[in-house]
Parts: structure tokens; sequence; C-alpha cells
């Protein structure tokens, strides 16, 4: 009985010690969201003892029905395009209308208890605007806006329809109990060894191959075309970003006919580097993660449901960090592992780049 007593004395002075924990109701409604295939990204950054925490998400629905009515077509054809396009835009109307339901529902209980929030709607003539805010303990907020834009077009009998447009925030800080001066400069070295017992089962597949990685650009060399992003040579005059940007580490690249494989073993991966820096609150860093399956996303070239980036920062410089997993336009898999020194950047077909020196490319064969 008094280790059980005292086991709860513990974890109760190590939740304060760690700072106010999310509202449950809101991390109910960010699990909610993806069941809904609704996209739901997630960043934690780490500095000087606090790590804040961001949940984003949204949802914009447009309406393409057009693309159902063809030049010319029979009265048949018309009249089922018309009945195909009516149901969809009400199934379309329950999916958002439940969506909204629940947001709601779920800022109308955290609401009541908190030291500020609101809630606001507007409707008139099919135009809806609502707006949801939510301040909890230790600068906890939630924000939630939506927004639809009502078209009416009867030409073929199409019923009265809207595009929707939502977004929401959820953020808070928790405290890692550890002091500015204590910090250290994140191990890309020792993050590296922690996740390789999944890069080598990546490395066992039929195909995959590994790559090591030398981008750079001097200060005086400048070919815009070249890149993903522009070097900021400069900016705010700090004295490190002068210093030509180079890029080094290794990249992986897993052929597109291991998906299977590929789910599984990014789940694994994604494991390991949260473990890591779960272990290594001492260690400045920025996370990103999205919520939504394993799928891809043609816009972003991003894996949905992996992480699309862990930043590691190294104090006093411009040293980083950087781990990244892609998929681009062939299919295949990338993993990236970087150590950037100076201004960092990325040449826009690094997926097909061994070394890039000032305009000299030699590609990957």
């Amino acid at each position: 009985m008094k280790k059980i007593l005292a086991f709860m004395l513990w974890a109760a002075l190590t939740a304060t010690a760690m700072g106010q924990q999310p509202n449950a109701r809101l991390t109910q409604l960010e699990q909610y969201l993806p069941t809904q295939d609704i996209k739901v990204s997630k960043r934690q950054h780490n500095y000087a003892g606090e790590i804040t925490y961001t949940i984003s998400a949204g949802y914009n629905v447009v309406s393409f029905w057009e693309s159902y009515f063809k030049k010319q077509m029979t009265e048949e054809e018309r009249q089922q395009s018309t009945l195909t396009v009516n149901s969809r835009i009400t199934q379309r109307r329950q999916y958002v209308e439940g969506i909204i339901d629940y947001f709601r529902t779920t800022f109308a209980s955290i609401g009541k208890d908190a030291p500020e929030s609101y809630m606001y709607e507007f409707h008139k003539n099919g135009l809806d605007t609502i707006k949801y805010s939510y301040m909890g303990p230790s600068h906890e907020a939630a924000n939630f806006d939506y927004h639809n834009k009502p078209h009416k077009d009867n030409e073929y009998g199409i019923i009265d329809y809207s595009d929707y447009y939502s977004s929401y925030t959820h953020s808070y800080t928790v405290s890692t109990g550890i002091k500015e001066e204590d910090m250290k400069p994140f191990d890309g070295e020792a993050f590296c060894e922690h996740i390789q017992p999944v890069l080598k089962k990546f490395m066992k597949l039929k195909g995959a191959k590994a790559y090591p990685v030398h981008w750079q650009h001097d200060e005086n060399f400048e070919k815009k075309e070249d890149f993903c992003f522009i070097p900021r040579y400069g900016r705010n005059k700090h004295e490190f970003e002068t210093h030509p940007g180079l890029a080094t580490g290794t990249h992986y690249i897993i052929p597109s006919e291991h998906e299977a494989t590929a789910k599984i073993l990014f789940k694994q991966l994604d494991s390991l580097a949260y473990d890591y820096i779960t272990k290594h609150p001492e260690q400045p860093y920025s996370y990103q993660f999205r919520e939504a399956g394993f799928t891809e996303s043609n816009s972003s070239r991003i894996y949905e449901g992996l992480p699309e980036n862990i930043k590691g920062n190294i104090l006093n410089g411009s040293d980083e960090f950087y781990f990244y997993c892609h998929r681009v336009e062939d299919g295949n898999y990338h993993i990236l592992t970087l150590n950037s020194k100076g201004v960092h950047w990325v040449p826009c077909d690094w997926a097909s780049l061994k070394s890039y020196i000032n305009g000299k490319k030699v590609y990957i064969k």
C-alpha cells in the first residue's frame, strides 16, 4: 500500500514538474479527425528547457461537379449525372456538418471552465462563418475557423452547393525542467546510430542503395534555378550565416516495389526517431509529423503518417542536423540524414544528385 501511495505521489509531482498536459477533449478531437480523412500535422519544438507542441488540421472541399457533364449527352445521361452529383453534394454536406458538430461539442464542453473562451457563429442565406477559441491553463490555446462559399447553378438541375474551408490549431508548452545553460548540441551522429537498426532493414531490400551526399554552395555562387529555396547569406547579420552552405550525409533510396514492407519499416523508423528525441530533452530540435495514414501527397511529395522532418539545432552556430522522409515522382522512397554547416540549402534535383559543388553536378547512376 505504501509503495502504491509513493508511486502516486511521484506521478503527481512529475506531472506538475513537466507542466500542464493537453486538454483531454482536444486530444480526443485530434484522434477523431484522421478517421474522417482529415490530415493532422504535429510539430514540437524543444529549446531552452521547454517543449512547445503544435497540432494543426484543416480541410478544403471544392466542387468540380461540371466534370460529370459532357458537351453532348442524351437526356437520360444528363438526368443520371444530375442524380449522381446531387447525391454526392448531400453526402458531402452531411460529412461536413458531422465534423463541425464534433468541433462545436468539443469547444462547448471545454469552454465552460476555461479561463477564456468564445464561440461565434453567423449563418445567413447559406453562408456560414464559425469561430471557436479556447485559452486554457499554462497558455494552452486552441482555435477553429470555418466558412463556406455557397453557389447556385441550376443549369443542370444541381441543388445548392458550397465550397468549404476550415482550419484548426492547438498549442501548449511543457517544461522539461532543464535550464537553458544545461542544454547541449543535438548529436546527429548518435541519432543516426539510434535509427540504424531500421535503416539496415531497409538496405536488405532488393535494389536499395545508399549514397554519400555533398551539396556545397559558396556565397559568391548564384544559380537560383538550382535551389529548392534561396540561401540567404548575412540574414539578421549573423556572422556564421556568411559561411558557405555545405550539406553532407547519407541518402537512402528504396525502390517503390517494396511499398508493403516500407509501410512497416517507416513506422518502425519513426518510432526509433521519436524515441531518441524523447530520451534527450537536453538537445534542441524541431519535429514534424502528419497523421493521415500511409499515403502519398502529390503536392508536397511527403509521406502522410510518417515523420516529415527532424531538425536538430547545434547551439551557438548555424550547424544543424536534418532527417527527412520523402517520396518523389519516380515513386521511390527517400531517406536523408544531413549535417548542414553554414547556410542550409538543398538543390532542386536532390533526389538524383550525389554531389553538387557550385553548379557542378554528379548524378546518381
